[in-house]
């Protein structure tokens, strides 16, 4: 395998001491299920491995001071699988979670590999970007927190920067909400979705839509919310035709490709039926 040093530093202090010792060269390992196979494949043997599977910050759920829920970038998908207070507040991002790989992976795996990976069809965006999380962005110097949405900037790229970390997810609960989360491959497991959709919404018994997000992977250069679909339902009451509508103007949003899994024709046929039967039962509609 070409990589020339592995390091494990213990704390943050440390490990930003090694990635500016080792500017232009240095590659951050979280659970290594993505970046250990892309090592393989590279030609380079100039590659400098920092691991950060030592640093107990980066893992952990815990409710912070303000209520939000923190999670770390190195929780492991199993761990955010089983968190008492991930299913509590966020079920369809442990959904989510619990649908990534195997068992074997979800005990490797970390959220913030997964979300670094930037792949269209990570597991846990959607309903991260359905939850409207905040990314938590370190340096040496300063912690920003950036709405996930302004995370990716394209297939495998990111907005991180030399230098930066992603330390985790801060999640607001929001009392009422419902979510669901579904993903489509052509297997039952081990699979890359084709299409993956986390609908949340906040309706009251007369059906009435006073908040909606609905959000898309693997149909896009990203992952992507439907906010012209989401408009269709917000603040009206919700019916059948409306869904309908939504479900529409969710396919228009998208921009597929065609790849071994599945064309963009079908892509885009299943977006529409997942929206409106996602929409439809948390609607308690038909």
């Amino acid at each position: 395998m070409p990589i020339k040093h592995y390091f494990r530093p213990f704390n943050l202090k440390e490990t930003f001491h090694l990635l500016t010792s080792y500017s232009g060269s240095a590659k951050i390992l979280a659970g290594g299920t993505d970046l250990l196979i892309q090592q393989a494949l590279e030609s380079s043997s100039e590659t400098v491995v920092v691991s950060l599977k030592d640093i107990e910050d980066l893992r952990q759920i815990k409710k912070t001071a303000e209520g939000d829920i923190f999670i770390g970038s190195m929780t492991r998908h199993a761990e955010v699988a089983q968190s008492p207070l991930v299913n509590q507040s966020f079920p369809a991002l442990a959904r989510a979670s619990n649908l990534v790989g195997s068992p074997s992976i979800r005990n490797m795996a970390t959220i913030g590999g997964n979300i670094c990976n930037a792949s269209p069809s990570a597991d846990t965006a959607p309903p991260l970007l359905a939850y409207d999380a905040r990314a938590i962005i370190v340096s040496r110097s300063d912690e920003r927190a950036i709405n996930i949405e302004d995370f990716f900037t394209g297939p495998s790229t990111h907005i991180l920067k030399t230098g930066e970390i992603l330390k985790g997810f801060r999640l607001t609960p929001k009392p009422g909400w419902t979510a669901a989360y579904e993903k489509l491959g052509t297997r039952k497991a081990m699979e890359i979705a084709i299409v993956n959709v986390c609908v949340a919404m906040l309706i009251d018994d007369n059906r009435n839509c006073s908040g909606i997000r609905i959000s898309l992977g693997a149909v896009g250069p990203t992952p992507i919310r439907a906010k012209k679909a989401e408009f269709i339902l917000k603040d009206k009451r919700v019916t059948p035709e409306l869904i309908q509508k939504c479900a529409e103007v969710a396919v228009e949003e998208t921009n597929p490709i065609s790849d071994i899994r599945a064309s963009a024709d079908y892509r885009k046929k299943m977006v529409h039926f997942v929206v409106k039967k996602m929409v439809s039962a948390l609607a308690r509609v038909g």
